[in-house]
């Protein structure tokens, strides 16, 4: 006979009994899992950085060769591309859409660890924003009182940019969504996740995402930093503290595969 009231499971049993398992966590596993564990690191590294994503369940060959073709293209080894995000667990890990399932219409977000395509792309990214006006030397007139007209203004557009290339290069990750659309590196990124775009057709059921984003990173360190800070943010939206969540993620990765939505 079962025993009754069995006392619950620590949330640290229920990760251990996660990581002993095959699948991934449903949706309230991994929510109870953010909101009590302090150990995020553990729970990116885990279960967004690693494993078979819920579109490739069911043809785990089908991601290994997406991995292939993206490291052949971006000149990096196969473990330096993962899908994360909605794709990889079934529904959002962002702390702005928590828990919003995936579907046949969702975004695909790839991450590639690249130290040349990481300072490559910082650099051009760095000078296209260095000619947005106003100039410094504008700016340096105006504070020593040589320029007697209104104070030059600053597009706030741009000047999002700005604090977004700043905060993504210390934290060693690269969006190339912020380089213009015409810009040539920006379309070699797009030709190159373009090329991929096949695979997901191929996928049973499948998979019309509205488009694939990637970003950059460095190092794996920093991929990891950047994912366990999202879900620390996550952990602070789930207890309803959505002053302590930030702009982390919503500066907007590059959109590369534009999809015919399903016919209904």
């Amino acid at each position: 006979m079962a025993e009754k009231n069995q006392p619950e499971q620590s949330p640290h049993e229920k990760l251990l009994e996660l990581l002993g398992g095959r699948k991934s966590p449903t949706f309230d596993e991994f929510k109870q899992l953010v909101a009590t564990l302090e150990s995020h690191r553990i729970l990116a590294k885990v279960f967004l950085l690693e494993g078979t994503p819920t579109v490739f369940e069911a043809s785990p060959m089908k991601y290994v060769v997406f991995r292939e073709q993206v490291a052949d293209r971006f000149g990096v080894g196969s473990q330096d591309v993962c899908i994360v995000g909605s794709a990889k667990l079934g529904f959002s890990t962002s702390p702005h859409s928590f828990g919003e399932p995936f579907d046949k219409t969702s975004d695909v977000d790839v991450v590639i660890i690249s130290d040349d395509y990481f300072y490559r792309g910082s650099s051009e990214l760095f000078s296209a924003l260095n000619h947005l006006d106003p100039s410094a030397a504008t700016i340096r007139k105006y504070e020593q009182g040589k320029d007697g007209k209104a104070p030059p203004v600053v597009d706030l557009q741009d000047w999002r940019k700005v604090k977004d290339a700043i905060r993504n290069f210390v934290f060693e990750n690269f969006n190339p969504g912020l380089l213009t659309q015409d810009h040539p590196l920006r379309k070699d990124i797009f030709d190159k996740m373009n090329s991929t775009a096949a695979l997901f057709l191929a996928l049973e059921p499948r998979v019309f995402v509205s488009k694939i984003r990637c970003r950059i990173f460095r190092t794996w360190k920093a991929a990891e930093d950047y994912y366990s800070n999202t879900l620390r943010e996550a952990s602070y939206a789930i207890k309803g503290d959505m002053k302590a969540v930030t702009d982390i993620d919503l500066d907007e990765d590059v959109a590369i595969v534009e999809q015919p939505k399903p016919s209904k």
